[in-house]
């Protein structure tokens, strides 16, 4: 009745399944952001709620909750045993197929024509950072360094370390970096493709 079709991608392709794997890397994202205070060891059990939450929030590139582009209607939160929605009217399957159907194609038509206006934004953002940055020196900067410190997760590990201060520009995607807080550290070199600016933009 959904004109739902089952398709299948080649083994060990991340590529084929786009969608899913950046999913998984949001869904990574959010256990990062709640395990940063020492939670590495429970994180399945919150992982139920960090579900709820992801499916009940209106994506930027779409306009819509994940959960109404699936089932067509609004997620029934706990709040809403307080504060019942109206009852729906009694209807057939068939009409109530049929009328799901319209308002899931409604809504991903005009996901559709949403994610082509996200796509030209993030486009012109990639495109600005493709052929080196802005940072001059004196600039901080956040590193990112995805080894994480021995007995800690790596699937958990906080890649993004700092802030570090640009002492010197090498060349426009090499910069020349020490530690902002512990001024006796030894400088380093970093590509600019493994730095993003830190929340403290410069050196006080």
């Amino acid at each position: 009745l959904l004109d739902v079709r089952k398709t299948h991608t080649i083994p060990y392709h991340p590529e084929g399944n786009g969608l899913v794997e950046r999913t998984n890397r949001t869904i990574h994202n959010i256990l990062l952001a709640f395990t940063k205070n020492g939670h590495q060891h429970d994180w399945d059990v919150r992982l139920p709620f960090y579900l709820l939450a992801y499916r009940g929030t209106t994506h930027s590139s779409t306009g819509f909750t994940p959960h109404y582009l699936w089932t067509g209607r609004d997620l029934r939160l706990p709040v809403d045993l307080r504060y019942p929605l109206p009852a729906p009217e009694q209807t057939t399957p068939q009409t109530f197929a049929t009328k799901l159907r319209e308002v899931i194609r409604s809504a991903h038509n005009a996901a559709r024509i949403t994610l082509g206006n996200a796509s030209i934004h993030q486009k012109r953002h990639f495109d600005r950072h493709t052929a080196g940055t802005w940072f001059q020196i004196g600039d901080l900067v956040m590193h990112h360094y995805p080894i994480p410190p021995r007995g800690t997760s790596a699937k958990l590990h906080h890649p993004w370390r700092g802030p570090f201060a640009v002492l010197d520009v090498l060349a426009s995607t090499s910069f020349l970096l020490r530690d902002a807080i512990r001024a006796e550290s030894p400088p380093f070199t970093a590509h600019f493709s493994k730095l993003k600016p830190s929340p403290t933009a410069r050196l006080i």
